[in-house]
Parts: C-alpha cells; sequence; structure tokens
C-alpha cells in the first residue's frame, strides 16, 4: 500500500555525495523528510526520496556541503507529463478501454462439452435458430429456456448446463447413457413430487433391488422399453382394499437385465491412402467477422495437398474473447497410392473396431457375458458380425405429475 501511495505522489532516484553524505541523512531524518532503500556505491549514496521531500533538500545541501543529482523519475505526475507529448496515445488508451467494455457485452466464443453423436455442427444449428450466435448480446441470452430447448430438441441428451464465461459461451451436455448419473436425474426431477423408473433397454430382468418406489416387474420378467420397473406412485388403501389415494416418491432402484447387442462393421479390401510427403507451406491469415484475408507469397506449388487451418482467437485478460482471429493457412502435400489388405490385416482392423466398441460398453458399467463373431469375405469387403449378449444396468426416471388417479400397470387392486 505504501509503493501504491508513493506512486501517486511521484518520487525520485537520487545520488547524494561530497563533504558529509552522513550528515545530510540525518539532517533529512530530523527534518521529517523520508528517505528509503539506502545504499552505498564506494563514496557515494544512492536512495530514494518523495517528490515533495526533494524540494526542501536545498538548505540541507548549504548545510552539509554535499551535493544531490536525480538518477530516476518515477510514479503518476511524471507518467502524466510524457502523456502531454503523445496526445494520440492518450485519445487511444480511453477510446481502448472503452471498446473492449463494449465488446465484452457480447459473446464472441462458443464451445461445446461433452456431446458425442450430436455433434458441434448440430448444437450450433440449433443455437443460431434460437438467436444465439457470434455477436449476440449477453444480456439477450435466456440461459433456462437454452437448456430447456436443448433437452426438447434433442432425444439423446439427458442433462445440460449453458455457462457464460467472459465473452464465451459454454454449453455442456451429457448424452444418454443406459443409467443416468444422480447429478442428471436430480436436474430432471426438480420440482416434480415423484417420478417412475422406466426400462431404457428390451431385454430380461436378471435382478431388481428396491429402496423406493412399488416395483412392477420381478426377475425372469420380459421387459420393453419404456415400460416402467418401479412405480412413484405408491398406493393408500382403504378399510375396503380399494386404493384410498397415492402418495408419490422418486422411484429408486437398481434393475439389471439382460439384453443383446448387434455389431456389425465393413470394411473394403481395395483402397486409398493418402502418402504426405512432409514437405508444408504456410500463409499467414486475418479474420474478423466472417472476412478473412490470407496473405500469399505466391501459388501453391503442391499437385495435391490438404489445407489445415491454424486457428487462434485473440483474447483480452484471459477470458475476455473478440472477434478477431489469426494463424496460419497451411498446405500439407500429399500424392494419392492404391493398396489391398491382407485378409489378416482386415480382420485386426475389424477386431480393433470391436474391441473400442466392447471398451464403450464396459465403461457404461455393462458386463458382456457371451460373445459370437464372425468374419466372412463379401464383395471386396471383410465384413464382421458380433451379437454380444450382455448384463447391465437400467432405469431411466420418468417424472411424475401427481395427478395419478389410477393404479400403474401390472399394479393389483
Amino acid at each position: 500500500m505504501k509503493e501504491f501511495f508513493r506512486y501517486l505522489q511521484g518520487y525520485l532516484r537520487i545520488r547524494v555525495w561530497g563533504y558529509s553524505p552522513e550528515r545530510f541523512m540525518n539532517l533529512c531524518g530530523s527534518r521529517g523528510i523520508l528517505l528509503w532503500d539506502i545504499t552505498r556505491r564506494e563514496e557515494d549514496y544512492l536512495m530514494y526520496i518523495s517528490l515533495s521531500g526533494f524540494f526542501r533538500l536545498r538548505p540541507v545541501v548549504r548545510k552539509t556541503g554535499t551535493r544531490v543529482s536525480v538518477l530516476e523519475r518515477c510514479g503518476l505526475p511524471f507518467l502524466l507529463r510524457r502523456m502531454r507529448k503523445r496526445k494520440v496515445f492518450v485519445m487511444g488508451l480511453p477510446a481502448c478501454l472503452a471498446f473492449l467494455i463494449v465488446m465484452s457485452r457480447f459473446i464472441w466464443a462458443i464451445d461445446f462439452e461433452g456431446n458425442r453423436s450430436v455433434t458441434d455442427d448440430m448444437l450450433m444449428d440449433f443455437l443460431t435458430a434460437n438467436g444465439v450466435e457470434y455477436g449476440t448480446a449477453r444480456s439477450d441470452i435466456d440461459i433456462e429456456r437454452l437448456e430447456e430447448g436443448l433437452r426438447e430438441t434433442f432425444d439423446g441428451i439427458t442433462w445440460t448446463s449453458v455457462t457464460i464465461d467472459g465473452t464465451r459461451l459454454v454449453v455442456s451436455v451429457r448424452e444418454n447413457d443406459l443409467v443416468m448419473t444422480e447429478e442428471e436425474a436430480s436436474e430432471a426431477l426438480k420440482g416434480y413430487p415423484g417420478s417412475d423408473l422406466l426400462a431404457t433397454q428390451d431385454g430380461t430382468v436378471v435382478s431388481i433391488l428396491t429402496r423406493q418406489g412399488v416395483p412392477q416387474v420381478t426377475a425372469g420378467m420380459e421387459v420393453k422399453k419404456g415400460d416402467v420397473l418401479v412405480s412413484g406412485a405408491v398406493p393408500v388403501p382403504a378399510d375396503d382394499g380399494s386404493v384410498k389415494e397415492y402418495q408419490y416418491c422418486h422411484a429408486d432402484a437398481d434393475v439389471v437385465i439382460a439384453y443383446q447387442v448387434t455389431f456389425e462393421e465393413k470394411l473394403a479390401l481395395n483402397y486409398e491412402y493418402k502418402n504426405y510427403t512432409g514437405r508444408e507451406e504456410k500463409d499467414f491469415f486475418l479474420s474478423m467477422g466472417g472476412r478473412q484475408k490470407v496473405f500469399r507469397l505466391g501459388d501453391c506449388r503442391f499437385l495435391k495437398y490438404d489445407t489445415v487451418m491454424d486457428t487462434r482467437q485473440v483474447k483480452v485478460l484471459g477470458q475476455i474473447y473478440l472477434p478477431f482471429y489469426y494463424g496460419f493457412e497451411i498446405k500439407r502435400e500429399y500424392f494419392d497410392v492404391e493398396a489391398v489388405y491382407r485378409r489378416e490385416q482386415a480382420e485386426e482392423i475389424l477386431k480393433e473396431r470391436l474391441e473400442k466398441k466392447i471398451e464403450g460398453l464396459y465403461d457404461l458399467g455393462v458386463q458382456i457375458m457371451q460373445k459370437n463373431v464372425t468374419m466372412n469375405t463379401v464383395g471386396g469387403s471383410a465384413v464382421l458380425n458380433a451379437v454380444l449378449e450382455v448384463e447391465g444396468k437400467t432405469g431411466q426416471p420418468r417424472p411424475l405429475s401427481g395427478q395419478q388417479t389410477e393404479p400403474s400397470a401390472g399394479e393389483e387392486t
């Protein structure tokens, strides 16, 4: 804090030499003239002094027979004096600050997180249709409406979160897995008195452990996608055995079902690939408001090449993104080469693709009970067919409105 006030008032770095520098410093102390960061250099002394204290040095210098010279001028008063000679800079600084403040009120970057089957282009089209694009004012964005619209528009999306970070809009989604996470479930059921638990797959119930709600299935039963596994409407019987009313809860259970997963993959034995030579050409570009200017040094020398854009967006203070882009347009030379997969190579590639499919199932908590894999060659292509017998948890909550008046299907009255 002391340094801040010293900067506002202005201070000097001075050199003191002559008959009695030590007496000079003692007199400054007795007269309330502050000196700091005093260092000795041979017969001289270097130190800092406030601007107001410097103007009180004349009688001290005469009395002690010393001499003083100014080495550096520091602080706001000297900065303002220098700025008077740079009128363009002085006028441009507030204009630049005003520009940043205005630009920070708009969205200049849009990022998507968590999407797999729903592509970035599909999400961008959705945002555009709802009036959100680059340059949209932050105050015009209805976050709750966007989150609800994403869940309604895309059946595969079960949880959404739209946040604004500076001038960046971040759309986070979670796509439909076999079982909702606790965070997704609590978000989807917010505001509802209860919920049913629905099957997400066709299959056979292996086991069911109900923690809350009324189970509607037992082990060994066949279920279809959308069937109620556990009801959140708990009947309250009357004296005559009829249902008097319903009490609502959020159905909660661990339901494991057995079902089949089929997988087919084809690979053409004759194929063509790009053999990159390693030669590249780079052209610098600038982009603003959808217009791009590429600064090319000449025509490209390559007959065939791929173009890759290395794009960077200008941002200020780490989170204020501006609608200015720059980078390089990179051309990579290649030649087309025709080749043929050997049967062993084709089978190895198809097996790797199957393993990736199986790894995805393991990530969802699914157990592979049995695999039936066949490999054939049909019409110049290698074809892999796999039937996987699996067991996994199922259960998708469906909110109840609180208007239940009749028992759910399968409930005895």
